[in-house]
């Protein structure tokens, strides 16, 4: 486990240090993308080109006009049985401090979406004249962080974020979420929610293979398709996802490194290093500026 190399690091808002970011994109080509997750929301709607999204172990057929939660440290990703063209999505990006202002003292957000989530709640289908909206409010923000924006541009970007949430507050509380597609593949799900559930105990590929009654090999290259991560990357990520949620605490890090799994603090510092771009200090420290800067 501690001599994999991690492939991919997290990908921070590149909004400058606002809490937002606001972006729509068409590729004719687009690579499939890893598991993964950040520490904000992700307000993601999908427009056309996609196949499935995995979120967690569930994973979703992806219909055009379909809004997807993301919630900070939710695992997700795009799945294909092939080459994906023509890919066109739209995705909000807000830090949980954003979020929590544009409530307004009279609708907690972050607790709002947060539990739709938690219960499994992860999509909905918008109509089309909803889709134009959200999608609408999401370019006029994008079109504003083009240019330098002054006080009046931002009041003008919460404005257009809080139409936006209140369309899918709205979509939420008057229609049923989508449904997962249920077992498509029921052995790699099952050894998913049992990695989600025990990522900080030892694990090995061989003792998984044995519980679920497959081969390693198939088990590596089934788990590597459904997430496109290996076995070994995915818990380590998760086990550096952990840490992060954990250094919103008190605790010191190496107290940290052993509750995510961890045998040794100079193992985390490397692991946490490869995957997020800085130390674990560095982090946190970039929390503590971000939670005590006024937004």
């Amino acid at each position: 486990m501690e001599t994999y190399e991690i492939q991919t690091p997290f990908e921070p808002m590149a909004q400058g240090g606002q809490g937002y970011e606001a972006r729509y994109r068409f590729n004719e080509q687009m690579e499939i993308t890893q598991y993964h997750c950040h520490d904000y929301y992700e307000l993601y709607i999908h427009l056309h080109g996609g196949e499935y999204m995995g979120v967690d172990n569930k994973l979703y057929l992806l219909k055009p006009n379909q809004v997807y939660i993301f919630p900070p440290f939710c695992m997700h990703g795009l799945s294909c049985t092939g080459e994906m063209k023509n890919y066109e999505r739209a995705f909000l990006n807000l830090s949980p401090e954003v979020l929590e202002n544009l409530g307004c003292g009279q609708l907690n957000l972050n607790q709002f979406l947060q539990a739709r989530a938690a219960g499994g709640h992860h999509t909905y289908q918008l109509s089309d004249v909803d889709a134009d909206r959200f999608v609408y409010c999401i370019r006029k923000i994008e079109s504003a962080q083009l240019r330098d924006g002054d006080a009046v541009d931002r009041f003008e970007d919460y404005a257009h974020m809080m139409t936006l949430l209140n369309l899918l507050c709205q979509v939420i509380r008057r229609t049923v979420p989508v449904k997962d597609e249920g077992a498509s593949n029921s052995a790699i799900q099952d050894v998913l929610t049992y990695i989600n559930n025990h990522y900080t105990q030892p694990l090995r590929i061989s003792e998984l293979a044995r519980r679920f009654g497959v081969s390693e090999s198939y088990l590596s290259h089934e788990f590597s398709r459904f997430t496109n991560r290996s076995v070994y990357d995915y818990v380590l990520y998760r086990r550096v996802t952990l840490a992060r949620q954990l250094m919103l605490g008190a605790d010191s890090l190496n107290t940290i490194s052993y509750q995510c799994g961890f045998n040794d603090y100079s193992n985390f510092l490397r692991s946490f290093s490869k995957v997020v771009g800085m130390s674990p200090k560095q982090y946190r420290k970039q929390l503590s500026r971000f939670k005590n800067r006024e937004l």
